[in-house]
């Protein structure tokens, strides 16, 4: 399997890992709150990928990371935003209006980082055809809130 195919199927397969992480993030929220759901779940996921690295051989990577500019470890700050959002909306909004409003603030996030080749992106500029599909995105996340 080529390594597009492999990041395809790993992507798919990411979604419906955020889709379920949602629900049970949002359950978690409900009885023990939201920081605590959030939390848990960060702790989890690091010990998950520390072990990984660890089991790859590639632990060094994780020391050679905090020698990196620290705009560069924003990323763990962006996560534990996502990861706060889907333990705190999900109960209020339902699992499908979290997700759905998560990849709409995504896309339209590429778009901008694309078009302005922000944050270590190369530019690409935002057609007419991807503006129209981020409008569509959109239009169909506000859906989602209508039940």
């Amino acid at each position: 399997m080529t390594a597009t195919r492999i990041a395809i199927v790993f992507s798919l397969a990411a979604g419906i890992a955020g889709a379920a992480q949602a629900a049970v993030s949002g359950a978690l929220g409900r009885r023990v709150g939201t920081v605590g759901a959030a939390g848990l779940g960060v702790v989890l996921a690091a010990v998950l990928v520390v072990a990984l690295a660890l089991a790859l051989g590639r632990g060094g990577s994780i020391l050679s990371a905090v020698h990196q500019p620290f705009w560069l470890w924003l990323g763990g700050l962006f996560g534990a935003t996502v990861v706060l959002a889907i333990a705190y909306a999900p109960p209020r909004i339902g699992t499908f209006a979290t997700v759905a409003l998560l990849i709409a603030g995504q896309l339209a996030a590429g778009a901008a980082i694309d078009a302005f080749g922000v944050l270590g992106s190369p530019r690409i500029p935002v057609t007419l055809t991807r503006a129209t599909g981020l409008v569509l995105v959109a239009a169909g996340a506000a859906l989602t809130l209508k039940r």
